[in-house]
């Protein structure tokens, strides 16, 4: 995707007049900024947003950078529904197809987390599946897998969080080697605004502590899909919800090991079934970020009205 845009491209791109982008920059309904020589400049995420929003129709991806999009559109001899499809285009390897597709769904409307939840979940599942059915099948798997990976990572080019956004931290503890749950969350809180710091498979719960260190994050996330020594897992789990608890810090856990686990219950520690609910989580989350933000904002705004009022209070008299 292209990072910048001119409104002369994303009028190309939608199939509109210059002069309309023009008009919906300066009633706010595109934001926009401006070069030093005065030029207005959209950044790619929030054509994409626009885009989405308004469900304006894509007459030319490939001016945004997206020609994924008319890879999919191509496709002819396509059939069935969308996880059947994304299926089809995993066992064959036809990357750009995959990557397409998943952008035609969230362009449409569909959020992030509804994809992955949806056809994403189905096809990789059936993907999972070739190994017991045919000799080759665990190629298939793993280039499905591969190609997954990159088509969640063009994904998350479609959203640049403010450098003040909150910060979301997380990954797949030790023992863990699935990289894709951990991406495909930190995908999902990206698209809610957050901004996601994933750490990836097989990390330390030590090393992931630091980083909260670190990075001071809001929100904390352990992507489970398999888990060895389960007793122990529970207590290092169990010890990472009280220190995050202890600085304020939520950890939300998911992945299809989690079910299998005995945690006990800890204030901040919330346990997920799907990626919507993580999605739900990280909502609210924003929300009360902005609300807080709010709320400084007008207790700035009174004790400067107040000390108008009262100069002589303000000069110490």
């Amino acid at each position: 995707m292209k990072p910048l845009l001119s409104p002369r491209e994303l009028a190309h791109a939608i199939g509109v007049s210059e002069s309309s982008i023009k008009r919906w920059i300066d009633d706010g309904l595109i934001g926009a900024t401006k070069t030093a020589g005065g030029h207005r400049r959209i950044a790619g995420s929030e054509a994409i947003r626009f885009v989405r929003e308004s469900r304006s129709i894509l007459v030319r991806p490939d001016v945004l950078g997206l020609q994924e999009l008319a890879a999919v559109e191509k496709d002819i001899t396509a059939g069935g529904d969308d996880a059947d499809r994304l299926f089809v285009y995993l066992k064959e390897g036809r990357a750009p197809e995959v990557n397409g597709l998943i952008l035609s769904l969230y362009l449409g409307g569909q959020s992030v987390a509804e994809i992955i939840d949806g056809p994403f979940q189905t096809a990789l599942e059936k993907a999972g599946e070739l190994w017991t059915k045919e000799e080759s099948g665990i190629f298939w798997e793993h280039r499905a897998t591969e190609i997954a990976i990159r088509a969640v990572a063009v994904l998350r080019t479609l959203f640049s969080p403010a450098a003040d956004a909150v910060i979301a931290l997380g990954g797949a503890p030790t023992g863990d080697p699935y990289i894709l749950p951990s991406m495909s969350s930190a995908a999902v809180l990206e698209s809610t605004g957050l901004r996601a710091e994933n750490l990836g498979a097989d990390i330390p719960l030590d090393s992931l502590m630091r980083a909260v260190e670190t990075l001071r994050p809001s929100l904390v996330w352990l992507s489970l899909s398999v888990i060895g020594d389960g007793k122990d897992m529970e207590q290092q789990i169990d010890r990472l919800a009280r220190q995050l608890s202890e600085r304020g810090v939520r950890l939300v856990l998911g992945g299809r090991a989690v079910e299998r686990m005995d945690l006990l219950p800890r204030p901040g520690l919330h346990i997920g079934e799907s990626m919507r609910e993580l999605e739900a989580f990280a909502k609210g989350l924003v929300a009360n970020s902005v609300r807080s933000e709010q709320a400084a904002f007008q207790s700035d705004r009174e004790t400067v009205n107040e000390s108008r009022k009262n100069p002589r209070e303000r000069s110490g008299i």
